[in-house]
């Protein structure tokens, strides 16, 4: 096949790409609604695997597809961000197509050093970094900002257009085989919407610095492929026809190709694009197998040294020390809930920050934590019962787990399994603090023995008299601490019901 052809299959490539993607972050709602798991990008991403496999002191089967993409890189070179990665087309197609080259090549240091962090600290069952996936920002981008911003202007849209009378039957139509699938109905809130808007257009931004700055100086993912790419077997060659012109130089999106080495590229820095096998006037550029003469990619100016890995491992083993003495009220409050059965994990050492529990949770209870439980913390999902409560016959993030971070729980496990503790704030509560009817959290409770239970005791009415008053009380032996008592409580502002984190000694499932 051409170059030129080959060019074009590229960008169809990435388009089909991105549409699968897409399909998946819609679907992935629908549990088993899919043929395909709604986390294959995060099972086919060697580094989501290597880290979550290291800080999890665990073989993880699901995880194993990162080895097609390792070993793609190993042939091909870096395919993956040239060809799949739906965060890397975003980013090449919302580029000014300026090929600046003022950010000084040292830069591409960074990626490589980001991605030896990740792995350091994996293996001291860290994670803290694993928000710079590349298939993690896109997901966690979209699932909390650019999804519900495009609900948004979808409904405002269709509400303008419900004003017109004769657009009622089309727009009716529209609603329940279009939207209704796409959003779910579900008008979704964010906590930590803006600072994750504001990450993911930054890195949108840079682009305008040089053409998909975040691939050439940023991405672990590409740090990793990047190494890999070094030992691949097809590279990049120039011909004797080439003229000199130039043109293949201007135009390379990662900008790696030198006209002082006679326009030759570094394998762990070309995405292999095409780009330049199609723009070539001579046909000069080819991607051609290294054997038998195969040989290692020679080290480059920019390619981390002994030194700084060592710098690195040094400056890693630093931070993991400083988050490990933070103070337990800021590493553990005890307003930070977790997904059920998070707490028979270790939790913060597997999760991979992806945000695909948050997008399932049908409740929206699911949130991204910031700084809630302290920089190590920082991404993870927590649930905020007065946003979302965790329903009681769903297991839709334990499904939807990439790495076991939220343990495969039956049904009736998980609805044996506290996340927490409610208890009852007799200042606010409305029997107890004001003497008004309410059993709310008792009528919501879903437990077949309902964990709240009411108690009789006799008050003095506004009138004098006495009267018979059911007063809330959390049985603390059946409580699981989903939430919807909290979600429900008619008390204004702040909850007269919360739930609250269990004590170490308190993880356990009930009844096994």
């Amino acid at each position: 096949m051409s170059g030129k052809r080959l060019h074009s299959f590229r960008i169809l490539s990435q388009i089909l790409s991105f549409v699968l993607f897409m399909y998946l972050f819609v679907q992935a709602v629908y549990l088993n609604g899919s043929p395909l798991p709604s986390d294959l990008f995060y099972r086919l991403d060697p580094l989501i695997a290597a880290t979550a496999m290291l800080a999890g002191r665990a073989l993880k089967a699901g995880l194993l597809y990162a080895l097609i993409t390792l070993l793609a890189a190993l042939v091909f070179g870096r395919v993956w961000c040239g060809w799949l990665c739906p965060f890397g087309s975003l980013l090449e197609w919302f580029s000014p197509k300026s090929h600046g080259k003022s950010v000084p090549s040292g830069w591409r240091t960074v990626k490589y050093l980001l991605f030896f962090i990740l792995i350091f600290a994996a293996v001291f069952g860290n994670q803290t970094l694993a928000f710079m996936d590349p298939i993690s920002i896109l997901t966690r981008s979209m699932t909390a900002v650019i999804w519900p911003a495009v609900r948004f202007l979808v409904y405002g849209l269709e509400s303008f257009l419900y004003k017109f009378e004769f657009l009622w039957p089309l727009l009716d139509s529209f609603d329940r085989s279009i939207l209704l699938p796409l959003f779910q109905g579900i008008e979704s809130v964010f906590i930590a919407a803006l600072p994750i808007f504001i990450f993911f257009s930054v890195i949108l931004a840079l682009n305008w610095v040089a053409e998909r700055f975040w691939c050439r100086y940023l991405c672990p993912l590409g740090g990793m492929l990047g190494q890999v790419s070094r030992l691949s077997i097809f590279r990049r060659q120039v011909g004797e026809a080439c003229t000199d012109c130039g043109l293949c130089a201007r135009i390379c999106p990662t900008g790696t190709i030198d006209p002082s080495k006679a326009y030759a590229s570094d394998p762990a820095e070309c995405t292999v694009c095409y780009d330049c096998v199609n723009a070539c006037p001579v046909q000069a550029i080819s991607f051609a197998p290294q054997l038998p003469g195969w040989k290692m990619a020679e080290v480059q100016p920019y390619d981390p040294d002994k030194r700084q890995t060592l710098l690195i491992m040094a400056g890693t083993l630093g931070g993991l020390a400083l988050t490990g003495i933070e103070p337990v009220r800021r590493r553990q409050p005890d307003r930070l809930l977790r997904p059920p059965g998070a707490r028979l994990t270790e939790f913060t050492s597997v999760c991979m920050r992806c945000g695909e529990c948050v997008r399932v949770c049908p409740t929206q209870g699911l949130q991204p934590s910031l700084l809630e439980g302290g920089w190590q913390n920082i991404y993870t999902p927590h649930l905020v019962p007065r946003l979302g409560y965790c329903s009681y016959t769903c297991t839709a993030c334990i499904q939807t787990c990439p790495t076991g971070a939220i343990p495969p729980l039956s049904i009736e496990e998980k609805q044996k399994t506290p996340i927490g503790l409610a208890s009852i704030n007799t200042d606010r509560c409305l029997p107890w603090a004001y003497q008004t009817i309410c059993s709310v959290c008792e009528e919501m409770c879903p437990l077949p023995e309902k964990a709240i239970n009411l108690i009789d005791e006799e008050v003095t009415a506004a009138d004098g008299s006495l009267m018979i008053l059911k007063k809330p009380v959390v049985n603390r032996e059946l409580c699981i601490g989903c939430g919807i008592c909290e979600y429900h409580c008619p008390a204004g502002g702040e909850a007269a019901i919360q739930v609250h984190t269990l004590p170490e000694q308190d993880v356990y499932i009930q009844g096994i």
